[in-house]
């Protein structure tokens, strides 16, 4: 079964006791609170989290024409960039839509703006789920507690999904990569 926006939302709709809709395009309430709340509530989803679904990898060149002090280029961020996972460097800052760096070339992974549901985790189905369902619960039903439970339950499906993340990866070794200036100051 292929997962849509519609399926998404029919999901949330279902966990409130509200009925289903064909499409975003209908002129029902649920429809169009659907549609209001949809693509935010993704892009927000998607920056709580590091989903292997939706990561990239982009090579970045300084912008010649960004004016700045304190680095020495900026690099403009890509269309779909929603959160930084590794840049390649330890001195950086994010700020208007690039990259501040002493560095001469970015190696940047990234959560993009996965926006093709059938590509999706599971977890993350059923995350988007529920935040839809917080989302839309009290205008929908006027009771805060399908919202409150939804949400709850959110922040348990996050929790399972960090922990599988970090099943997934290999562990680091962070003492190998950590020369600290504190060593032979005592003596």
């Amino acid at each position: 079964m292929s997962i849509t926006k519609v399926h998404v939302c029919n999901q949330a709709l279902s966990l409130i006791g509200s009925s289903p809709i064909t499409s975003l395009e209908d002129s029902h309430a649920n429809a169009r609170r659907c549609k209001l709340l949809y693509d935010q509530t993704r892009k927000a989803l998607l920056r709580m989290h590091p989903w292997s679904c939706a990561k990239k990898r982009a090579q970045l060149a300084p912008d010649v024409n960004h004016q700045l002090f304190g680095y020495r280029h900026a690099f403009p961020l890509p269309k779909d960039f929603l959160r930084v996972i590794d840049v390649g460097s330890t001195a950086f800052e994010i700020e208007n839509r690039h990259i501040l760096s002493n560095a001469n070339l970015i190696n940047l992974v990234y959560i993009f703006d996965n926006d093709n549901e059938d590509t999706w985790d599971s977890l993350l189905v059923e995350a988007m789920a529920l935040y839809m369902a917080h989302k839309i619960a009290k205008p929908t039903t006027g009771s805060n507690a399908e919202a409150d439970s939804a949400w709850q339950q959110l922040q348990m499906i996050l929790k399972q999904a960090r922990a599988i993340n970090g099943q997934e990866r290999p562990s680091q070794d962070f003492s190998a990569s950590y020369q600290s200036e504190l060593i032979g100051v005592r003596y």
